[in-house]
């Protein structure tokens, strides 16, 4: 049961509209966007937790749920957070790295929105992401699983997002696997997305 995607879904789409005006994009296509982006999100995630890349202890720090339960401030720029928490960008250098563009990319060619706009919203998307895990973690009072099954249980959120969306699987596969954007791997995968016009 995707437990995480689940409540990030229903939580997420009470709040399209303001999501749709912070990034400036149309309403229904920023839902569409919700929909594969954090399960795209959750993907990178779970590659960096089985590789024990440093997400535990950013949990653990920074991400105790509290941004989740400011949501609403959050997306209208008055939370009272620590700027670590809500650091959307550093998230995805971190998580992503030189790979940031081609999820933006490949999240555009799936949504319709375009790479900008999907850029905009996978920073605003990150912290929230990160805050429902600890959330939803013992790392958060309350909370349910260990941050040492990290790595499995975001795996396993993964597969059933595949499950329910096969469209966005090619996604959802790249990122999941760590793939370096190779042509053979992600940049192969993006040609089949774009039709093959993708700049050499």
């Amino acid at each position: 049961m995707a437990e995480l995607m689940d409540t990030l879904n229903q939580l997420l789409e009470r709040q399209t509209g303001e999501i749709s005006t912070r990034i400036g994009a149309d309403e229904s296509k920023t839902r569409g966007a919700l929909q594969a982006a954090v399960p795209a999100l959750l993907a990178a995630f779970s590659q960096e937790a089985k590789r024990g890349g440093g997400i535990r202890q950013a949990i653990e720090r920074d991400h105790d749920g509290a941004i989740i339960d400011q949501l609403s401030a959050y997306l209208g720029g008055g939370a009272n957070l620590s700027p670590r928490t809500t650091n959307g960008a550093g998230i995805l250098d971190h998580v992503l790295g030189n790979r940031q563009s081609d999820m933006q990319q490949a999240l555009s060619a799936k949504t319709g929105l375009d790479a900008g706009s999907i850029g905009s919203l996978l920073a605003l998307l990150a912290p929230i992401v990160m805050g429902m895990i600890g959330k939803k973690s013992s790392a958060s009072p309350g909370g349910g699983f260990s941050l040492d099954d990290l790595g499995s249980i975001l795996g396993r959120e993964t597969q059933d997002a595949k499950s329910r969306n096969p469209d966005i699987g090619d996604i959802l596969d790249s990122f999941g696997q760590g793939s370096s954007g190779s042509r053979g791997g992600l940049g192969g995968m993006l040609d089949r997305l774009l039709g093959g016009k993708r700049d050499r």
